[in-house]
């Protein structure tokens, strides 16, 4: 099984991808120096309250 691309959290922060996300609150969010995509948009998603898949 091959396993998902871990990013930096700034770049992950600057990406197309989350720029549906308030920047500030997202910064907290995400403390850890890296995340997959999938992980960045799931702490993401609880945080603001969107459904989360």
């Amino acid at each position: 099984m091959k396993s998902e691309m871990k990013y930096p959290t700034e770049s992950l922060l600057q990406s197309k991808a989350l720029s549906g996300y308030q920047q500030d609150f997202a910064r907290v969010v995400l403390k850890e120096p890296e995340y997959t995509m999938k992980e960045a948009k799931a702490a993401l998603d609880g945080f603001f309250g969107k459904d989360v898949k």
